[in-house]
């Protein structure tokens, strides 16, 4: 029933890596591109089970929050606009996901599994990304013949763009925290593109990659990252282009603050207008 996360595109300008962050509460955002129904800020702690988020930011926080709130198990995929809908509500009669915050820690009280589901809708190319969470506890027998991974173990969580979920250790903080950063193959590929487009002197591909980096949502580990990935630009292009003047790079990427669920609520499809 389910397909497995998006992976990166292949091609040294093929990669995606983030999206504009949406700004923190009580600030406005206008686009072109996204549809005034998917930049509503709709409350999805009325409708959990048929929220999906508007960017990826936001979807990628609140499955961080999930994992922080014990909802270690997932399976995650990838489905049109037009059928998610179904999908959602498939998943809210069998799993529950419509259940407050409330009745879901009643529910894990009694030794239940609780159920989460978490989605980011691209408009770009009319996909939903989604994720269903749960605790441990007893499970319906449907759930039994899916192939949950563990968020804890090395099926880590992924989000499209080559993200991964993964605890790091901070100095200011007493114990590993959750974060995202691009994973390992991924991070890689970034920067063979950055180094074959500085020796390779394609300027404009590599002011766009670097556009691209710096879009990154500013999470601890993916900040981490883009900083060595600035540190590995200034060296590579001294040692490769000597004198000539290095591109505009921005100093650091923004904080992802607390973001406000903004998104829409999915609704049942209209066949007269299919």
């Amino acid at each position: 029933m389910q397909e497995t996360s998006q992976t990166a595109q292949e091609g040294s300008h093929a990669i995606e890596t983030g999206e504009a962050t949406p700004k923190p509460r009580q600030m406005s955002e206008k686009s072109t591109t996204t549809p005034k129904t998917a930049r509503k800020a709709t409350s999805a702690a009325k409708h959990p089970a048929l929220f999906v988020s508007a960017f990826k930011a936001i979807f990628m926080q609140r499955l961080s929050d999930m994992v922080i709130g014990g909802h270690h198990q997932y399976i995650s995929g990838k489905i049109e606009f037009q059928k998610a809908y179904f999908l959602a509500s498939k998943f809210e009669s069998i799993y529950q996901t419509g259940l407050s915050r409330l009745e879901q820690s009643r529910r894990r009280g009694r030794g239940k599994a609780a159920f989460r589901w978490q989605a980011w809708y691209c408009e770009t190319t009319g996909i939903v990304h989604w994720v269903l969470l749960k605790s441990t506890g007893q499970m319906p027998v449907e759930a039994e013949g899916e192939k949950w991974q563990d968020a804890t173990s090395r099926n880590r969580l992924t989000a499209p763009g080559g993200y991964e979920l993964v605890r790091i250790t901070k100095p200011t903080e007493p114990r590993p925290v959750w974060t995202w950063r691009y994973s390992k193959n991924y991070y890689e590929r970034l920067r063979e593109s950055i180094l074959g487009d500085i020796r390779g002197r394609r300027d404009v591909q590599f002011a766009q990659l670097v556009s691209q980096i710096w879009r990154t949502p500013g999470f601890a580990g993916a900040r981490s990252q883009v900083k060595q990935i600035k540190i590995l630009i200034q060296a590579e292009w001294k040692r490769n282009r000597g004198s000539d003047p290095l591109p505009d790079i921005p100093d650091r990427i923004g904080y992802v603050r607390r973001l406000a669920n903004k998104g829409q609520v999915l609704k049942k499809p209209n066949p007269s207008k299919t």
